[in-house]
């Protein structure tokens, strides 16, 4: 009986040292894995005084006043319409003098409008080289730039009756050329955000587009950030 017993209870050491041994083998728990950050999203909130890309979007209303009257003539005289313009853009800074304060850039957004039956609800597509003069004396308090782009892409989806009516030949045409007038304002130069005014100009460039002698201009307001 007792060597019995004896039996049984070195068979029941063996087992637990057995059962202890097996599960100190098992394997480790994996590491937590250390997600990277989005390159985008970084950069968006990063300080970056050259910045490569930028990512923005404004919204801009619709005017019946003349390109030289909004930006020189008449700037505080202007007829609105029922007409918005929300856009989404991205800029390509392609070159940057390191002698001059200019930066050479390519734009390239998408826009939807928002109107009525005469001012219209159509896509915009667009594409326009820029360049960007970087230097005030008082950008040490304000950093502020000073962005044009002359003669762009701009596509729509439809030609609105207003543009057709803005057009002295009233006809319009749905590609036009692109001019952007634009100035930014930031609280550094190493801010990574923007914010900025402009007027997005559509026009035949004189008749030199299918003899269109206008189109539409949109007083914008809008912001960007850096991408990287």
């Amino acid at each position: 009986m007792k060597k019995s017993a004896t039996i049984a209870a070195v068979a029941l050491s063996i087992s637990m040292a057995s059962t202890f041994a097996a599960v100190s083998q098992e394997t480790p728990p994996a590491p937590i894995q250390q997600t990277t950050p989005v390159p985008v999203l970084t950069g968006m909130l990063a300080s970056n005084p050259e910045p490569t890309l930028r990512l923005g979007g404004y919204v801009g209303v619709l005017t019946n006043e003349a390109l030289v009257d909004i930006t020189l003539l008449r700037p505080w005289r202007q007829d609105f319409q029922s007409g918005v313009l929300v856009d989404g853009h991205a800029i390509y800074t392609a070159y940057r003098f390191q002698s001059i304060p200019i930066d050479l850039e390519i734009e390239g957004g998408v826009a939807k409008r928002f109107g009525n039956a005469y001012t219209g609800n159509q896509w915009e597509f667009d594409l326009i080289p820029m360049a960007r003069w970087t230097y005030f004396p008082w950008n040490d308090y304000i950093n502020t730039n000073f962005r044009l782009g002359l003669i762009g892409a701009s596509y729509v989806t439809g030609v609105s009756p207003f543009e057709r009516n803005f057009d002295s030949s009233r006809h319009g045409n749905r590609f036009l050329s692109l001019l952007i007038p634009e100035i930014t304002f930031s609280p550094s130069k190493d801010a990574p955000f923007e914010v900025f005014v402009r007027v997005h100009h559509r026009s035949g460039i004189y008749g030199a587009i299918n003899g269109v002698h206008g189109g539409s201009n949109y007083i914008s307001t809008g912001i960007r950030f850096t991408a990287f």
